[in-house]
Protein backbone atom coordinates (compact mmCIF):
# COMPACT_ATOMS: atom_id res chain seq x y z
CA UNK A 1 0.00 0.00 0.00
CA UNK A 2 0.93 3.25 -0.91
CA UNK A 3 0.76 6.43 1.55
CA UNK A 4 -1.15 9.35 0.06
CA UNK A 5 -2.68 12.14 0.81
CA UNK A 6 -6.68 13.04 1.02
CA UNK A 7 -6.17 16.51 -0.06
CA UNK A 8 -4.45 15.70 -2.91
CA UNK A 9 -7.00 13.78 -4.55
CA UNK A 10 -7.89 15.59 -7.91
CA UNK A 11 -12.37 16.26 -7.77
CA UNK A 12 -13.85 14.52 -10.17
CA UNK A 13 -16.81 16.62 -12.64
CA UNK A 14 -15.77 19.75 -11.41
CA UNK A 15 -18.56 10.32 4.94
CA UNK A 16 -16.96 11.63 10.27
CA UNK A 17 -17.35 9.26 11.94
CA UNK A 18 -19.03 6.93 14.25
CA UNK A 19 -18.13 3.68 14.10
CA UNK A 20 -19.71 0.15 15.01
CA UNK A 21 -16.87 -0.96 17.99
CA UNK A 22 -17.02 -4.14 17.06
CA UNK A 23 -14.26 -6.40 17.95
CA UNK A 24 -12.01 -7.46 15.14
CA UNK A 25 -8.76 -7.89 13.37
CA UNK A 26 -7.16 -6.00 10.64
CA UNK A 27 -7.76 -7.67 7.17
CA UNK A 28 -5.72 -8.40 4.51
CA UNK A 29 -7.01 -10.80 1.85
CA UNK A 30 -4.29 -13.37 1.16
CA UNK A 31 -6.01 -14.11 -1.68
CA UNK A 32 -4.81 -11.54 -4.10
CA UNK A 33 -5.55 -7.45 -4.53
CA UNK A 34 -8.43 -6.10 -1.81
CA UNK A 35 -11.01 -5.42 -4.65
CA UNK A 36 -13.41 -2.71 -3.26
CA UNK A 37 -17.24 -2.38 -4.51
CA UNK A 38 -19.06 0.75 -4.52
CA UNK A 39 -22.72 0.39 -4.22
CA UNK A 40 -24.97 3.48 -4.81
CA UNK A 41 -27.97 3.97 -3.74
CA UNK A 42 -30.97 6.07 -5.30
CA UNK A 43 -29.65 9.28 -6.47
CA UNK A 44 -26.33 9.84 -5.19
CA UNK A 45 -24.47 11.57 -8.01
CA UNK A 46 -22.22 10.03 -10.57
CA UNK A 47 -18.94 12.82 -9.16
CA UNK A 48 -19.34 11.59 -6.01
CA UNK A 49 -19.18 8.06 -7.09
CA UNK A 50 -16.31 8.84 -8.98
CA UNK A 51 -14.71 10.84 -6.41
CA UNK A 52 -14.56 8.05 -3.69
CA UNK A 53 -13.54 5.16 -6.19
CA UNK A 54 -9.95 7.43 -7.48
CA UNK A 55 -9.73 8.34 -3.31
CA UNK A 56 -10.40 4.52 -2.10
CA UNK A 57 -7.80 3.79 -5.04
CA UNK A 58 -5.09 6.28 -4.54
CA UNK A 59 -4.90 6.09 -0.78
CA UNK A 60 -5.54 2.36 -0.25
CA UNK A 61 -3.88 1.17 -3.64
CA UNK A 62 -6.95 -0.89 -3.79
CA UNK A 63 -9.16 -2.28 -6.39
CA UNK A 64 -12.31 -0.33 -6.68
CA UNK A 65 -15.43 -1.46 -9.04
CA UNK A 66 -19.21 0.65 -8.92
CA UNK A 67 -21.69 -1.93 -8.54
CA UNK A 68 -25.16 -0.96 -10.13
CA UNK A 69 -27.38 1.53 -8.36
CA UNK A 70 -30.16 0.12 -6.54
CA UNK A 71 -32.92 1.67 -4.19
CA UNK A 72 -32.23 2.39 -0.19
CA UNK A 73 -34.03 -0.35 1.38
CA UNK A 74 -37.74 -0.15 3.30
CA UNK A 75 -36.40 -1.33 6.05
CA UNK A 76 -33.73 0.77 6.87
CA UNK A 77 -35.96 3.65 7.08
CA UNK A 78 -36.99 5.63 10.35
CA UNK A 79 -39.24 8.49 11.29
CA UNK A 80 -37.96 7.85 14.66
CA UNK A 81 -37.36 11.60 15.11
CA UNK A 82 -37.03 12.93 11.03
CA UNK A 83 -37.63 11.11 7.84
CA UNK A 84 -34.27 9.15 7.39
CA UNK A 85 -32.16 5.69 7.28
CA UNK A 86 -30.89 3.88 9.97
CA UNK A 87 -27.15 3.15 9.23
CA UNK A 88 -26.73 -0.11 11.09
CA UNK A 89 -29.23 -1.09 9.36
CA UNK A 90 -27.57 -0.56 6.29
CA UNK A 91 -24.78 -1.67 6.89
CA UNK A 92 -26.26 -5.18 8.01
CA UNK A 93 -27.98 -5.09 4.72
CA UNK A 94 -24.92 -4.16 2.34
CA UNK A 95 -23.09 -6.91 4.37
CA UNK A 96 -25.86 -9.72 3.43
CA UNK A 97 -25.80 -8.43 -0.26
CA UNK A 98 -21.84 -8.53 -0.29
CA UNK A 99 -20.72 -10.01 -4.21
CA UNK A 100 -18.43 -13.09 -4.46
CA UNK A 101 -16.46 -10.48 -6.81
CA UNK A 102 -15.25 -7.97 -4.15
CA UNK A 103 -14.21 -8.56 -0.40
CA UNK A 104 -16.07 -5.24 0.72
CA UNK A 105 -18.58 -2.88 -0.17
CA UNK A 106 -19.23 0.62 0.52
CA UNK A 107 -22.72 2.03 0.99
CA UNK A 108 -23.09 5.82 -0.79
CA UNK A 109 -26.30 7.66 -0.56
CA UNK A 110 -27.51 11.41 -0.19
CA UNK A 111 -30.11 10.54 1.93
CA UNK A 112 -29.54 11.40 5.93
CA UNK A 113 -28.60 8.56 8.16
CA UNK A 114 -28.58 8.04 11.97
CA UNK A 115 -27.76 5.73 14.75
CA UNK A 116 -28.60 5.22 18.33
CA UNK A 117 -25.94 6.51 20.79
CA UNK A 118 -25.58 4.83 23.93
CA UNK A 119 -23.59 5.73 27.17
CA UNK A 120 -21.69 2.68 27.64
CA UNK A 121 -20.38 0.00 25.52
CA UNK A 122 -22.53 -2.92 26.48
CA UNK A 123 -25.60 -0.31 25.20
CA UNK A 124 -27.89 -0.76 28.37
CA UNK A 125 -28.63 3.31 28.68
CA UNK A 126 -29.23 5.86 25.87
CA UNK A 127 -27.24 8.98 25.99
CA UNK A 128 -28.43 12.33 27.51
CA UNK A 129 -30.41 13.95 26.02
CA UNK A 130 -32.27 10.75 24.73
CA UNK A 131 -34.18 12.74 22.75
CA UNK A 132 -31.52 13.35 20.56
CA UNK A 133 -29.60 10.25 21.04
CA UNK A 134 -32.39 7.67 20.45
CA UNK A 135 -31.97 8.93 16.53
CA UNK A 136 -28.97 10.69 16.09
CA UNK A 137 -27.15 11.84 12.54
CA UNK A 138 -24.16 10.93 11.23
CA UNK A 139 -21.75 11.05 8.30
CA UNK A 140 -20.91 7.55 8.18
CA UNK A 141 -21.03 4.11 9.61
CA UNK A 142 -18.32 1.06 9.08
CA UNK A 143 -18.00 -1.76 11.05
CA UNK A 144 -14.85 -2.76 12.46
CA UNK A 145 -13.44 -5.98 10.61
CA UNK A 146 -16.08 -6.31 8.66
CA UNK A 147 -17.22 -6.05 5.14
CA UNK A 148 -19.05 -3.38 5.13
CA UNK A 149 -19.93 0.48 6.01
CA UNK A 150 -22.07 3.19 4.46
CA UNK A 151 -21.12 7.07 3.65
CA UNK A 152 -23.91 9.81 3.35
CA UNK A 153 -23.79 13.44 1.47
CA UNK A 154 -26.16 14.90 3.78
CA UNK A 155 -24.46 16.62 6.26
CA UNK A 156 -21.77 17.43 4.55
CA UNK A 157 -22.90 20.54 2.44
CA UNK A 158 -23.32 22.77 5.52
CA UNK A 159 -20.67 26.21 5.03
CA UNK A 160 -18.94 24.17 2.42
CA UNK A 161 -17.42 25.62 -1.42
CA UNK A 162 -17.60 22.47 -3.66
CA UNK A 163 -13.76 21.59 -3.10
CA UNK A 164 -14.55 21.41 0.75
CA UNK A 165 -18.04 19.20 0.13
CA UNK A 166 -15.86 16.68 -1.90
CA UNK A 167 -12.49 16.76 0.80
CA UNK A 168 -15.23 16.09 3.39
CA UNK A 169 -16.56 12.96 1.12
CA UNK A 170 -13.33 11.40 0.52
CA UNK A 171 -11.50 11.78 3.87
CA UNK A 172 -15.04 10.32 5.77
CA UNK A 173 -15.08 7.65 2.85
CA UNK A 174 -11.41 6.32 3.71
CA UNK A 175 -12.05 6.45 7.26
CA UNK A 176 -15.12 4.09 6.89
CA UNK A 177 -12.85 1.96 4.83
CA UNK A 178 -9.85 1.96 7.65
CA UNK A 179 -12.71 0.53 10.15
CA UNK A 180 -13.31 -2.17 7.84
CA UNK A 181 -10.01 -3.33 7.45
CA UNK A 182 -9.76 -3.44 11.26
CA UNK A 183 -8.76 0.04 12.59
CA UNK A 184 -10.31 1.23 15.48
CA UNK A 185 -11.22 5.09 16.55
CA UNK A 186 -7.71 6.60 17.16
CA UNK A 187 -6.28 9.29 19.41
CA UNK A 188 -4.27 11.25 17.62
CA UNK A 189 -6.17 14.63 16.11
CA UNK A 190 -4.19 15.12 12.81
CA UNK A 191 -4.68 10.92 11.94
CA UNK A 192 -7.71 10.33 9.38
CA UNK A 193 -9.23 8.05 11.76
CA UNK A 194 -9.78 10.36 14.66
CA UNK A 195 -13.49 10.71 15.86
CA UNK A 196 -15.38 12.92 14.59
CA UNK A 197 -17.15 13.82 17.96
CA UNK A 198 -20.51 15.05 16.32
CA UNK A 199 -18.33 17.90 14.40
CA UNK A 200 -17.44 18.49 10.93
CA UNK A 201 -15.19 20.58 12.08
CA UNK A 202 -13.00 17.74 13.17
CA UNK A 203 -13.19 16.15 9.73
CA UNK A 204 -11.79 19.65 8.00
CA UNK A 205 -9.02 19.78 10.80
CA UNK A 206 -7.68 15.97 9.99
CA UNK A 207 -4.40 16.20 7.90
CA UNK A 208 -6.45 13.50 5.93
CA UNK A 209 -3.87 10.79 6.51
CA UNK A 210 -3.57 7.84 8.51
CA UNK A 211 -0.80 8.54 11.64
CA UNK A 212 2.20 5.91 11.42
CA UNK A 213 0.73 4.25 13.80
CA UNK A 214 -2.15 3.19 12.10
CA UNK A 215 -0.71 3.12 8.71
CA UNK A 216 2.06 0.43 10.30
CA UNK A 217 -1.49 -2.18 11.35
CA UNK A 218 -2.54 -1.73 8.02
CA UNK A 219 0.96 -3.07 6.36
Amino acid sequence: MRKRLIWAIPLIGIAFFYACQEKGKFKIWESGPTKVGIQPFGKVGEDEIDSVKTAIERFYDFEVVVLDRIDLPKMAYTEIRYPRYRADSLVRYISDHVPDSVDMVIGLTNKDISVTKYQDAAKTKIKDPEWQYRDFGIFGLGRVGGDACVVSTYRLHGNASTKQYYKRLVRISCHEVGHVLGLHHCPEKKCLMNDANETISTIDKSSGELCQKCWKKIH
